[in-house]
């Protein structure tokens, strides 16, 4: 009796040697994940190219040429007259000398609540209206972007930009996804809808909010297959658009500090930090709910002259811009990135009191007394009204007497 598995078994004598192999047969066990097979699908066996002298070329020559074609994609040998002779061309740099480049990769990250997304949203119209100055950097050119948005809904991103001053024709330079239902550059339906629309809008700058809805989880491996899946779906695009990463940071931990030890602060592998060409830090000046200054710390600017370490302080305006603060206190800033160790001086002192009351002694409004406090000393709402306390071991209660029953405040005589 034969074995029942037989009958699964083609008959060779009802099977001719000379039928093709199907192409679900091909052979695909050298390639590796997140490569493609350049071949698959197409019937090389019949197909033929006609050179100019007008014989068509064996099918095994045009498999040949195929595989040479793609191998000089994959890997291209620059001479040194090439590298010697090299210049970037006409727009190839969005902001500043290198800060964002066609072709190169950027990183954006900091705290959450840090401002992060009107940093994103204030880009993209610089890059509409071709001028302005971003974190501290200046806009060279008029480019499109593309904000591949993992994170806010319609309500927040019609907010954000219905009050921001936009150029008659920003329709033609700023696009922003909805949250899109695949969240993984493998997938081909997320890769192929992006890299269309590249093509289509002629994107120029790539903005990935957040690296970590494209990511499995924060290790090495999953970063450089983050990175893997990226380069596919950009390469062969000419010119390959500029990409700003937009990250988290982790919780800071002792000993990271200020300049540059604020890249330990980069969550995950130290993947993100090798691989961005420039990369910038954005977190608010203090921890207070209401504070809206931020500090925009450029830790990595590898491909320019530009120094490193340069650092702008902004304020989130009603608009929904960063403006610059002229003469910033950097102090206050350093005091909150030092992890808490070091004793930073009182931002409120008490001849700011003194000086909201106007050289009298009241009786003020509590409210009008914060924010000429705020105005002195560029506190945010909280402090100004947490130093306003007059209750038994605030701070500046030996100065201040509240009026019973209301919201009047005046000095001690």
């Amino acid at each position: 009796m034969s074995d029942a598995s037989d009958e699964y078994l083609p008959n060779p004598d009802t099977v001719s040697s000379a039928e093709p192999e199907p192409d679900a047969a091909r052979d695909t066990t050298s390639l590796r994940p997140g490569e493609f097979d350049p071949l698959a699908g197409d019937d090389v066996a019949t197909s033929a190219i006609t050179p100019e002298g007008g014989e068509n070329l064996p099918a095994q020559n045009h498999r040949d040429a195929a595989k040479g074609s793609i191998a000089q994609e994959v890997l291209r040998v620059l001479s040194l007259s090439e590298v010697l002779g090299y210049e970037p061309p006409p727009g190839s740099f969005l902001v500043g000398d290198g800060v964002l480049e066609l072709g190169g990769d950027s990183l954006l990250y900091g705290p959450p609540g840090s401002f992060k997304g009107f940093a994103v949203g204030e880009l993209m119209a610089c890059g509409a209206a071709g001028r302005g100055e971003w974190l501290g950097f200046p806009v060279k050119t008029q480019f499109a972007s593309l904000w591949l948005n993992f994170e806010n809904r319609r309500r927040r991103l019609k907010n954000q930009f219905a009050n921001m001053k936009l150029p008659p024709n920003a329709e033609d330079f700023i696009f922003v996804t909805d949250i899109p239902s695949v969240w993984s550059l493998g997938d081909p339906r997320l890769s192929q809808s992006i890299r269309q629309t590249i093509e289509e809008k002629k994107i120029k700058l790539l903005i990935v909010d957040t690296v970590s809805c494209l990511i499995e989880d924060e290790m090495a491996k999953h970063f450089a297959a983050f990175f893997v899946a990226l380069n596919g779906m950009l390469h062969g695009l000419e010119p390959r658009p500029a990409v700003l990463l937009i990250h988290h940071s982790r919780k800071p931990k002792e000993g990271d500090k200020g300049a540059r030890a604020l890249l330990n602060l980069i969550s995950g592998h130290q993947t993100l930090q090798r691989r961005a060409r420039s990369i910038c830090y954005l977190g608010r000046v203090t921890d207070d709910f209401d504070e809206r200054r931020v500090a925009a710390v450029w830790l990595k600017v590898s491909d320019s002259g530009e120094a490193e370490g340069q650092k702008t302080a902004l304020q989130l305006g009603d608009s929904g811009t960063l403006e610059e603060i002229p003469n910033f206190d950097w102090s206050e800033w350093q005091g909150a990135t030092s992890g808490g160790n070091a004793k930073r001086e009182p931002k409120v002192k008490e001849e700011h009191i003194r000086q909201a009351f106007e050289l009298g002694i009241g009786p003020l409004p509590l409210a009008q007394v914060a924010e000429t406090l705020q105005e002195i000393t560029g506190v945010g709402h909280t402090t100004a009204y947490k130093v306003l306390e007059t209750r038994d071991g605030a701070r500046f209660a030996h100065l201040l007497v509240r009026q019973p029953g209301t919201t009047m405040i005046s000095l001690r005589p």
